[in-house]
């Protein structure tokens, strides 16, 4: 096995140093199914909200499965379309390694620890008609979420916001989601910015893996089968009848129209759970997002306490895959035929644009939460010393967490305010 290719003591646009994580990646065997599963499982049990998406770059970087370059174009390719967008990116990175068995395997991985987690959570609050002690936590969680996201802005910045275009681009996707714009209209407007701006000359393009030089019927028809087992899990529901149709129909539908991330698409969740359903209260609602921000993997994990609540352990499991299913279900396809768009300039364009608006929706989402953070001076302090341990000390996002939660804790048994 032929190990990758570093320059040590250089510094990448992270911040990281090239020894701790790769810029280029060499011929290596792809990963075996088992380590696409155990790694996004990792990921999954230890990293929280959108910091997800730094250790997900972190854990394929360093493996040696992606190069960066090759994340962000998967980044920039799971936004044009409906989904959460972390688990499509786990999902794309684990369709480039090992087809449509890497990419279900990736997702799943990456989501079970948050069903789980959720699943107990849910149980107890059921059992004991009271929210576990919570709300202070994640005061603290919050406030390491806002560090690592903002570390994440900075590298993203950096790599994307070369030139002025995409500068310019990146500030106004900032300053329109700050006024409260359509996350997707923000990406569109990125896409078209790319597409009239950024096109890169033809020797600029990149080359192709050599498997998908040519087109294959074969593959694109196997990048097809989740749809179908999309299409025949709503069939079955709907034969089933009852509460589990009625979940499967309203989570299937937001994971189908839903652009963005937790914070865009759990709105929407609310309004169809809370006042089209009346299945739980607006407080219900609140301890079900509480429960999502305070277990790690993807933020919608809300929608297996919905589920559970609804229509008990069947309800909550029905209900996770039915959110996530349709947009896995869209990457796969995605996936298959993004190797021969990527030859065409418009197509590295729209990418570039794309990665630029998302740094500056990205940076709205750090505004958003530190508004929230600052007003409590120690979880403002809690805040600035993950981004530095994360920029300055090169940590990982999982040791970051553990620290900063455990720190978090002693301060609250201390007495102190929150």
């Amino acid at each position: 096995m032929t190990g990758n290719t570093v320059t040590p003591g250089v510094e990448s646009a992270s911040g990281l140093s090239a020894a701790t994580e790769p810029t280029t990646v060499v011929a290596i065997a792809p990963p075996t199914l088992f380590g696409l599963f155990r790694t996004f499982f990792k990921v999954g049990s230890t990293a929280f909200g959108m910091a997800t998406l730094q250790s997900v770059r972190t854990a394929t970087v360093k493996l040696g499965w992606m190069t960066r370059a090759e994340i962000d174009e998967g980044l920039g390719l799971v936004q044009l379309y409906p989904g959460a967008m972390i688990v499509d990116l786990v999902t794309y990175i684990g369709y480039r390694k090992r087809r449509v068995p890497g990419a279900l395997v990736a997702a799943a991985g990456f989501i079970a620890p948050s069903l789980a987690m959720t699943l107990a959570l849910a149980w107890l609050y059921t059992a004991y008609g009271a929210t576990p002690g919570v709300s202070r936590m994640v005061v603290g969680l919050d406030a390491i979420v806002v560090g690592i996201v903002a570390s994440v802005a900075a590298d993203l910045g950096a790599h994307h916001f070369r030139g002025p275009v995409r500068a310019l681009a990146g500030l106004a996707a900032f300053g329109l989601a700050v006024a409260g714009a359509n996350p997707l209209l923000i990406v569109v407007v990125g896409l078209l910015v790319g597409v009239i701006a950024l096109r890169p000359g033809s020797s600029s393009i990149g080359a192709v893996p050599p498997d998908e030089l040519q087109f294959s019927r074969s593959r694109l028809a196997g990048a097809f089968v989740p749809a179908a087992l999309v299409v025949g899990g709503v069939a079955v529901a709907i034969l089933a009848g009852g509460t589990i149709r009625d979940l499967v129909s309203s989570m299937a539908t937001i994971g189908t129209v839903a652009f963005g991330n937790g914070s865009t698409i759990l709105p929407i969740l609310q309004q169809d759970v809370v006042a089209n359903h009346h299945w739980l209260t607006p407080q219900e609602f609140g301890v079900g997002i509480a429960f999502g921000q305070a277990t790690p993997g993807p933020f919608l994990s809300t929608a297996a306490f919905v589920g559970f609540r609804v229509g008990g352990l069947l309800g909550a499991v029905v209900a996770e895959i039915a959110i996530f299913a349709p947009s896995i279900a869209m990457t796969t396809v995605a996936a298959e035929i993004y190797p021969y768009l990527r030859r065409h300039a418009w197509v590295k364009g729209a990418i570039a644009g794309i990665m630029a608006a998302f740094v500056g929706l990205l940076a709205a989402v750090v505004l958003s939460m530190g508004r929230d953070v600052i007003t409590v001076p120690a979880a403002l302090v809690l805040a600035l010393g993950a981004f530095a341990a994360i920029r300055a000390f090169k940590l990982n996002p999982p040791i970051v967490f553990g620290a900063g939660l455990a720190l978090w804790a002693f301060y609250l048994v201390l007495g102190g305010a929150a």
